[in-house]
Order: structure tokens, then sequence, then C-alpha cells
């Protein structure tokens, strides 16, 4: 051990000189005692300079250098497989049993001149502290994990060793990433390498997006073994256990996959979890995999419209009539008579509205709060003759003045400036020869944010006036109509006319009731849906009112299960806007959530959503042990493969290929005695006693 010097500012002579001053100034400090003797005096003297040099040495740092040869035992990486398929009971293989027989054969944790790393490795690779760990529960087997946690910490280790069956249910083969590993794996298959009799269901194909009011598409891939001319039956079923539809399937030969299409029809707003499952069959080895969990996130494809008709005029029924034959859309109506009544015997519910469509203006104030409801919903507004206004009361509605006293029957035709704009996408159609429709020739638009999308056109010439236009304006769209008489077109006798016309309203319908997205928080789960096995990932970003991202904000997350239980957790900050939250695991269920964004004291957005975690595991389709590929691994790294029930020469083989060879590693060292605990409790122990001398000897 060599001294290094000292971590302070002062030299060596200078540390020398304090600790002579502090030792002369011990024993100075004991002579005016002469009714002591000189031995005491000495003793007494000595403690206390051997305590103020230790004292002054451990305040002063000092910093020794120590370097030796020693012994190393060789390491090891042991990768287990924690999947679920490690506790099928197939053939000779009696799943955690003879896993622990296997482990118990090798004896790893009796070994004593081998240091061995454990780790697990299923939906992802992780360490682990001892085999008696291992849970398997993962509901997948991602090899490519594996071989990348062997990649990064191989400078560490002589060799690998793999305990798995080899089944891959998840992530690309890794063999060729494997054949540039520098160290060698070691693979031992477990499980059964038998057919049995089986029908399993491998696969759900589906979009995980629906609608409702629609029949959604959904493909179950089915695979079958031994059971040739025999038939079932694949149920599908919803969270409730009802069935939904069912359809019988035959297998025409020995082994196969067949894919079955099946038709859901949507009624229920929200992500529904639903289950492909086929009757069991007689002698069938395993009925775990005829059953799969499949979700899908069911958006409300009905769009809420309130219409409001201040005439009786055949536009309105006409448009009324094409709102109701069309399921995507929930209409609910008034038609003003007048004064202070409606034809309808009383308001209906004016929230959560998608669009509102007047025809002409009620009187102003007739229905409760109605300014406030126009400037916060997206609105179309068509003119009509008897309650057409140049100013409507200066609501945001009106993106057109429609001034002219005389009405002409005009046609219309496309501006120029905005014919590929999406509600003009209709079918092809002789604007010249439409049936004409009525308003006057002294309309104008002449607001910035106004699109003019249909001009009139007057004795073959197409004039300025606008008589359709649209405007994004704050977090509401508005379009407006300048004419009426549209009901000509929607009674043509021309099929093309009709469907021109109704193609055009829909349109116009459709963009206004989508709504701009203002979101200042974003909020959503990786994915709709989890296995209970795996973690749950949720990602948010964020923004503040100039649109830039908002890094000093506290996103509060509310998790809510089925039962109503609800949970606070604060989503971590990433940096430049970014937040997430992870949830290790979580209970089969259907989960809601709530996002609230806060700035200190001010609430900036507010987002909520839901995610599913499903029982649904792929460890059951696929149960034949894959030597093949456990082989190739050892074949292409220099290593060796074994079965699970022949590893007599495991550690021989081993050894064999030096990798059991100790080695001698250069230990160096620096040592700082203030770390040492040692030299404090000495101090104590000194101080202790001089204490004890001095009141022995009546001193103060």
């Amino acid at each position: 051990m060599e001294f290094q010097g000292f971590q302070s500012s002062f030299s060596l002579l200078s540390v020398v000189l304090i600790l002579l001053c502090l030792i002369a100034l011990a024993f100075f400090s004991y002579q005016k005692h002469k009714s002591l003797s000189s031995g005491v005096r000495l003793l007494l003297g000595g403690l206390r300079s051997i305590t103020f040099v230790i004292i002054a040495l451990l305040l002063f740092n000092p910093v020794f250098f120590k370097s030796e040869l020693v012994e190393q035992a060789p390491k090891l990486m042991v990768l287990l497989d924690n999947s679920e398929s490690m506790t099928i009971q197939k053939g000779e293989y009696l799943g955690e049993e003879s896993y622990q027989n296997l482990l118990d054969e090798l004896g790893f944790e009796d070994r004593d001149d081998v240091n061995i790393d454990y780790f697990a490795f299923g939906n992802d690779a992780r360490p682990i502290q001892l085999p008696d760990s291992l849970s398997f529960l993962d509901s997948q087997t991602n090899f490519l994990e594996a071989i990348t946690q062997i990649e990064e910490l191989q400078g560490d280790y002589l060799a690998a060793v793999i305990i798995s069956d080899g089944i891959i249910t998840f992530g690309r083969n890794p063999l060729i990433q494997a054949s540039a590993l520098e160290i060698p794996l070691y693979t031992i298959s477990t499980g059964d390498s038998s057919q049995v009799r089986d029908v399993t269901i491998n696969n759900v194909l589906t979009n995980s997006t629906g609608y409702t009011e629609s029949n959604h598409v959904v493909e179950v891939e089915v695979s079958q073994n031994g059971f040739i001319g025999t038939g079932t039956t694949l149920s599908i079923y919803d969270a409730n256990g009802i069935e939904i539809d069912s359809k019988d399937i035959t297998f025409s030969a020995s082994e196969e996959v067949q894919t079955i299409r099946i038709e859901l029809p949507l009624t229920e707003e929200g992500l529904q979890a639903f289950q492909a499952q086929i009757s069991p069959l007689n002698d069938e080895w395993s009925v775990e995999n005829n059953s799969r969990t499949f979700s899908i996130d069911i958006l409300d494809s009905k769009t809420r419209i309130l219409h409001i008709a201040s005439e009786i005029h055949p536009d309105v029924k006409a448009l009324r009539s094409l709102l109701l034959s069309d399921p995507a859309y929930e209409l609910k109506t008034l038609t003003w008579l007048g004064g202070n009544s409606f034809v309808e015997p009383e308001l209906p519910e004016l929230d959560n509205l998608d669009l509102i469509i007047l025809h002409g203006l009620p009187r102003q104030n007739l229905i409760p709060g109605f300014d406030d409801l126009l400037t916060q919903t997206p609105t179309l507004y068509f003119d009509l003759p008897r309650t057409r206004r140049s100013d409507p009361r200066s609501l945001p509605i009106s993106l057109i003045t429609n001034q002219g006293a005389q009405i002409f029957e005009l046609n219309f035709v496309p501006n120029e400036n905005n014919e590929d704009h999406p509600i003009l996408e209709v079918d092809e159609v002789n604007y010249d020869a439409l049936v004409p429709i009525l308003t006057s020739l002294r309309t104008s638009s002449n607001g910035v944010d106004i699109i003019p999308l249909l001009n009139s056109q007057f004795q073959n010439m197409t004039t300025p006036n606008p008589i359709m236009a649209i405007a994004d304006r704050g977090n509401a769209r508005r379009a407006h109509v300048a004419a009426w008489g549209w009901y000509r077109l929607f009674q043509s006798v021309s099929e093309n006319e009709r469907n021109f016309v109704e193609e055009l309203i829909l349109n116009v319908i459709t963009w206004t009731s989508n709504n701009p997205d203002e979101r200042l928080l974003t909020i959503s789960p990786s994915k709709s849906s989890f296995s209970s096995s795996e973690p749950v990932n949720i990602n948010a970003s964020l923004v503040n009112e100039s649109g830039e991202a908002e890094s000093d904000a506290t996103i509060e997350f509310h998790l809510i299960d089925e039962e109503g239980n609800d949970r606070v957790f604060n989503m971590t900050n990433n940096g430049s806007g970014r937040y997430s939250l992870l949830f290790e695991s979580l209970s089969n269920g259907l989960y809601s959530f709530t996002a609230n964004a806060r700035k200190g004291s001010r609430s900036l957005d507010e987002q909520s959503g839901e995610f599913l975690i499903e029982d649904s595991s792929s460890e059951l389709i696929n149960t034949i042990r894959n030597d093949a590929f456990l082989s190739s691994l050892a074949s292409e790294t220099s290593g060796s493969f074994f079965i699970y029930n022949a590893v007599q020469e495991f550690w021989n083989t081993l050894r064999l290929d030096g990798k059991l060879d100790s080695s001698e590693e250069l230990v160096e060292a620096y040592i700082h005695p203030i770390r040492s605990v040692f030299w404090f409790v000495l101090v104590i122990l000194l101080l202790g006693s001089e204490w004890l001398i001095r009141k022995n000897y009546s001193l103060p």
C-alpha cells in the first residue's frame, strides 16, 4: 500500500508542523497539574496527542493506493425462460416440476467455482436474484430481447446458458444477431416435442377501431391437428358472455389452418371486449387454446344534430328526410310557428350537440342560452325567403350578406379558387344543366377567414356572388348557404342530380360537424388493449395556449377500474412537453382514465380515455419445443445444445471448452481512511479512556 498524499491544499511539511504543534499542545495542557505524577501526566498527554493526531489526519484526508493480483472465478450468464409455456404439462415434460428438477440437476447455486448471474426473459429480458423468483407469467417469448441482453453484457462473461422451449411467440428470429456474439451460447431445451390432437385459435385479425350502427369484419385463424372430417363451431361472445354470432367449421385434412370470417354488428360505444371460442372436441389435448380475447374501440358514428326551422318550407322537409334516412345521424328538431311557440311540445336536450343547422332564425331570446350555444357549437346556416336577414343579430353563423330585395332563379358553379375542397368532392355533374335554385344577385362575403365554395351563375355568366361559404372560427366550424329551393334537386327526375345534391349537403354537414382538434393535452395508452402480464405505457404531450411545448406543468392521472375504484398518479415529465406513466402490471378488466394538466393553480386541459387488460396468451398456441432453433443458436456461437432430461455432460462440456477456468485479475483500489468507521471508534475510545483517568484523579 502506497501513500499518495492528502486531498487538501496543505503540503506534507505543513501537515507535519501542524501535527507537532498539536502533540506539543496536548502534553503542555497537563504540565500545570503538578499534583499528578509525571507518569500519569505523560499517559494523559499521550492519549490526547494521539486523539489530536488522528482527528487532524482524518481532516487532511490522506489517500493510499493498493494493487494486487486476485484469482477470479469464471462468470456465466444464465437466461431462464419465464413464459407461461414453461408450465405446460405434455408428454414426459411435467411443467414446473420438470423445470425445477432440471435446475436441481444442474446445481447452479451449489457451485463455488463459478460466478453466475441470472436473467429471466419472456416479454422482455431482466436480471433476477435467483431462479426461485421465476413466476412463469410472461404471455410472450421474445428471444430477441434475450440475445440483445447477452450482446450488451457479453464483455463481462465467458459464456451464456439459455434454458427454454425455443418457441418464439413475439419478435423476429434472432439467429443472425446471435451469430455475431463474442461468447458461446449453451442451450438447454425444455418441453415436449410430440404432436397432439388439438384445435387452436392462432390469431384474431380485425381493425382495432369500429363504429356504431355498422358491421365489423373479424377474421379468426383456426388451426387443427388430427381431426380430419370432424366438425365444430366458432362462436363470438361479448364481455357479458352473450353469443353474438357463430359459424360451423368442418376440418377436411388431418392438419390444416382455416380463416373464418364473421361480421359483428356494433351497437354500443366505447372500448368493448369480445371472445372468439371454438367448441371443444373429444380427445382434444387442451381446451385452453380454444379461445382468444380481442377488443374493438367502438366510436359513436352518430352525429348529434339540432335542426331549427323558422319557416314551413320544402327545403326543411327535404333536409330532415335526408338526415333521418341515414343511421349515422341523431336528429333533434325545432320548428318555429311564430310568437313563442314551436311545433314540438318541448325543447329537446341541447347538451353535447355536434352541429346546429338553422333554416332561417327564430325570434331572439326564444330559446334560453341560444346565443351562447351558437357561439360554442358548429353551425350550418341556410337562408330562407321570409326569415332571410342581412345581419342575423351579429352571431358568428353568418358568413354571407344577402341584401338583394329581388329574388332570381340562378344556377351555381364551384369557386375556381377552391374547387379541390373536400366538400366539393362529389360525383361529376353538369352544373349548367342543374335545376335552378333561388337567391338574390347581391350576396357578398368579406371576412379574411371565409372560403367561398359556390358562386351564383346568371344567364350563363358566373358572378362573384357567393352562395355557399365556410370558415374555421375558434373551436367551431361555420358554413352558410345563401340560397333556397334545394328541394327541387332532391325531387329531380335525374338520379344523377339527386345523388349530387345529397352528396353535397352531406359533405357540408360532415365537414362542419368535425371540429378542428384544438386540444392542449393529448394523451393515450401505447395501444388500446394489453395482456395482463405486460406493462402499460401511457404517453402524453402538452402545449400551451400559444401552441408551444409546455414542460413546466403537472399532469394528474386518475385510473378508474370497472368497480369504480379511483387511483391517482402524477405523470413523469420527460421534457419538451412530453409526459409518460408506466404501470408494470394491472389485473384484467376495462379501465378508464382522466388526465388533468395544471400549471400552478391554472388548469390547462383535461382529457379522458380507456384501455383494456385482457388475459390472452399466445404461449398455448404452439406447444412443440423447437430443438432446431436452440441447436442452431448453440452451433452458430460455438456452444453446445442439450435436452432437459440429458444434461449429465453439461458441466464437463463447459470445462473442456475452458469456460470454467479461473483467471488472475489485477485489482487496484484507492483507500481513504476517513471513510472507515474504525478511526472514529478509536477516537471515541481514546477520549473515553482520557475521561475515565481524569475522573479517577478528580480532574475537572
